[in-house]
């Protein structure tokens, strides 16, 4: 497998859309909402994209932040994406991360009904998911995939969206029904 792409934000962009639309939503007119880099030492940046998203009988405007960052997502991020929602005219809120999300990030989020979802290598999900032989991939596999982080119980947990119920998966962390 060639080398990992870099993280850049048009990269994130494309593979946000490209996993969404994979989990079973249409996703319409996509515009950046803002764009800023991550204050030292996080050294990283924030990409906010607009779109109407929907599923089924499900229509919804959403605003998606990108966070690519190495240190784990804090509950800030939610609450700063909770509290942009109206100036972007948003309805729903997605955060996806590059890094891991903390304990208290993942409560807020249910709380806030704001889906939660974090970049993850692809050979990490391929290898994860015992397709074949460790260490030997194909050559379609992507390079970065995504896994849907929630709460159940209070265990956190990521599962990788499965084709036909990944839409669901977002959708319960809005408290929306899976039509």
């Amino acid at each position: 497998m060639a080398e990992t792409p870099k993280m850049t934000p048009e990269y994130f962009q494309i593979l946000v859309m490209r996993e969404l639309r994979k989990a079973g939503f249409d996703i319409g007119d996509v515009r950046i909402h803002r764009r800023s880099e991550l204050p030292e030492p996080q050294r990283g940046f924030v990409l906010e994209l607009t779109a109407p998203v929907s599923h089924a009988t499900w229509h919804k405007r959403a605003l998606v932040a990108c966070r690519s960052q190495n240190d784990p997502v804090s509950r800030d991020a939610v609450d700063d994406l909770r509290s942009r929602l109206a100036g972007a005219r948003a309805e729903v809120g997605i955060l996806f991360a590059t890094a891991v999300f903390c304990d208290e990030t993942v409560a807020a989020a249910q709380q806030s009904g704001i889906a939660l979802l974090r970049v993850i290598d692809g050979r990490k999900a391929y290898d994860g998911g015992g397709y074949g032989t460790p260490d030997h991939y194909p050559a379609w596999l992507p390079a970065h995939t995504v896994e849907v982080v929630d709460s159940d119980g209070g265990q956190i947990r990521a599962r990788l969206p499965q084709s036909g119920s990944g839409a669901a998966m977002v959708l319960a962390a809005f408290g929306a029904a899976a039509d």
